[in-house]
């Protein structure tokens, strides 16, 4: 009997080995799961942090109608951009001034030429003659760079320097 009482013995021995093993195997195992699911939990929380859902259907819902409502505004934006630039090409762009004196008896450069052109070279050029009996303006419709009436040398210029082919 003294046989079978250490087969036993032995077997409990085993056994108590293996449940010992396996305790903490399935203790380490807990730990492990432990720490995996705190970082689960603390990601949760910084994502619904300041959120008015409490899940993750009510936050995602919420990201598609901000991201429609985006979408709509960022098209408003494109059409208002492109009625700026539209709007913009027809500003005044391009100045070009000449200073000069055109009659010998009257001292300094006090006429000039002054083109006002937008992005088409369409515009105005405006044109002040200086004299001892007076000032006298005058202005011409510029289209596409060219007047209707003949231009003088100053004018010509002025257009030249606004156009930047100075």
């Amino acid at each position: 009997m003294s046989d079978i009482e250490n087969l036993i013995n032995s077997n409990q021995e085993i056994l108590a080995i293996l449940l010992v093993t396996t305790l903490i195997i399935l203790l380490l195992w807990n730990v492990y799961l432990h720490f995996g699911l705190f970082k689960v939990k603390k990601r949760s929380r910084i994502f619904f942090e300041n959120k008015e859902a409490k899940d993750l259907e009510d936050i995602i819902y919420g990201q598609v109608k901000k991201t429609d409502k985006i979408g709509v505004e960022i098209k408003e934006l494109t059409e208002s951009d492109k009625k700026i630039r539209e709007n913009l090409s027809k500003c005044v762009q391009k100045v070009g001034v000449v200073r000069f004196n055109p009659f010998e008896n009257v001292g300094g450069n006090q006429s000039f030429a002054i083109a006002l052109l937008d992005n088409c070279l369409d515009g105005v050029i405006i044109l002040s003659l200086y004299s001892r009996d007076g000032v006298r303006t005058y202005s011409r419709l510029i289209r596409k760079g060219k007047a209707d009436h003949k231009l003088s040398a100053e004018e010509e210029e002025a257009i030249r320097i606004a156009d930047g082919k100075k």
